[in-house]
C-alpha cells in the first residue's frame, strides 16, 4: 500500500531501520521507481520542513527556551558537584523527552506532506492542459453548442455539463462535443465514465485522439497513478500538441 511504502521510507531516511531492513529496503529500491519518488520527496519535505522552521519566529523562541532550561540545568548540576556520570537529572529527563516529542511532530508533519502530496499536486497544475471549445458548426445545435462554449470556457464545467450531456447524448459520434463532455466529467469527479468516453476517442481517428490520451494521462496523475499515467503519456503520438509536455512529464515521473 501507499501508506506502508511511506512510513517504510520514513524510517529509511530517518535511520531507524535495522541493518537487514536497509538491505531490503535498498534492494526493492533497485526496481521500485515509486519508492524511489517517495524517498526524492521525503528528503524535499525535509529539506523544505527544516527552511521553514530554521526561519520560524516561534521555532526560534522554542530554541531559545530549550537553550535556557539547558543552561539552568548545567549550572545546577555545577552547583552541587556532582560528577558528570550520575544518573540524570528530572529536568534533563523532561527536556529529552519535549525534544523527541518535537521530533515526533516533525516526523508526522513529513508523512502527512508526502500522503498529502503537493509536489505532485504542483506538478498536475503544471503540465494540465485545459484547452478552449471553440464551435465551427452550423445548424439547428448552434444556440446550445454557443451556450456549452461560453460555460466551459469559462471553466464552469458543472454548469456546461448537463449541456453537453443533452448535446452528446444526441450525437455522440461528435468528436469535439466528446471530448469536452468528458473534460466536463473529468472535472466535476466523474472520472470513470470521463475516461470511457476518452478512451472511445483514442480508439477512434478523429483529431483528437492525441488530446483524449493525455487527458487520460492527467486523470491518473491528479489520483497519483504513475504506472497509468505513463502508460497514457506514452500514447500520445510525436509531432503531437502535446507531445514535448508529455516526453517531460516522462522524465519526471521515470
Amino acid at each position: 500500500m501507499t501508506e506502508d511504502k511511506i512510513l517504510l521510507t520514513a524510517r529509511y531516511a530517518e535511520g531507524d531501520l535495522s541493518a537487514e531492513e536497509c538491505l531490503a529496503y535498498e534492494d526493492l529500491l533497485r526496481h521500485d521507481h515509486e519508492l524511489k519518488a517517495y524517498l526524492l520527496d521525503y528528503h524535499d519535505a525535509h529539506g523544505s520542513l527544516r527552511m521553514f522552521m530554521d526561519y520560524d519566529s516561534e521555532r526560534n523562541a522554542l530554541v531559545a527556551g530549550i537553550q535556557k532550561l539547558n543552561e539552568a540545568y548545567f549550572a545546577n548540576e555545577s552547583n552541587t558537584g556532582e560528577p558528570k556520570d550520575v544518573a540524570e537529572k528530572p529536568a534533563a529527563v523532561k527536556l529529552k523527552l519535549y525534544l523527541r516529542w518535537v521530533s515526533g511532530v516533525a516526523a508526522i508533519l513529513l508523512v502527512g506532506l508526502l500522503v498529502w502530496s503537493p509536489w505532485r499536486a504542483d506538478l498536475y497544475q503544471e503540465y494540465q492542459l485545459l484547452p478552449n471549445m471553440s464551435v465551427t458548426e452550423r445548424g439547428v445545435m448552434r444556440n446550445e453548442l454557443d451556450k456549452a462554449a461560453v460555460l466551459f470556457n469559462e471553466r464552469r464545467f458543472a454548469d456546461a455539463k448537463p449541456v453537453l450531456a443533452k448535446l452528446y447524448a444526441a450525437d455522440a459520434t461528435n468528436a469535439m462535443i466528446a471530448f469536452h463532455f468528458a473534460i466536463s466529467l473529468l472535472e466535476t469527479n466523474e472520472v470513470a465514465k470521463g475516461r470511457l468516453i476518452l478512451a472511445d476517442l483514442f480508439k477512434g481517428q478523429s483529431v483528437y485522439k492525441n488530446d483524449a490520451a493525455y487527458a487520460i494521462a492527467m486523470s491518473y496523475l491528479k489520483e497519483d497513478k504513475k504506472v497509468d499515467t505513463r502508460f497514457w503519456l506514452e500514447k500520445v503520438a510525436k509531432g503531437a500538441v502535446q507531445y514535448k509536455k508529455a516526453q517531460a512529464l516522462l522524465k519526471k515521473l521515470s
